[in-house]
């Protein structure tokens, strides 16, 4: 038996304190992105302008380092004007 369990509050606390810890390495890029993760562990992020989707494919195997660190993400998406630009799987 479980002294606690753990509640959908928790669980979405701890969503926001990872995907806050992500945005902590990437300052210049990842917080002007509007940022999601699917239940099929995508994570996919849509730039606001081409310079910022630049800025994350030149850092791009940091990106995919930190991503499967902090997330446990498999693949990430990078769109920019809806318009997909990259598609990467971790393990490539």
């Amino acid at each position: 038996m479980l002294l606690t369990e753990i509640t959908a509050n928790d669980l979405h606390k701890l969503y926001q304190v990872r995907l806050d810890r992500l945005l902590c390495f990437f300052t210049s890029s990842l917080p002007c992105c509007q940022i999601q993760i699917d239940r099929s562990q995508i994570l996919t992020i849509y730039c606001p302008n081409e310079a910022i989707a630049n800025n994350l494919l030149e850092d791009l195997e940091d990106l995919r380092y930190h991503v499967w660190l902090v997330l446990g993400i498999r693949s990430i998406d990078i769109y920019l004007a809806h318009e997909a630009i990259l598609r990467t799987d971790i393990y490539e």
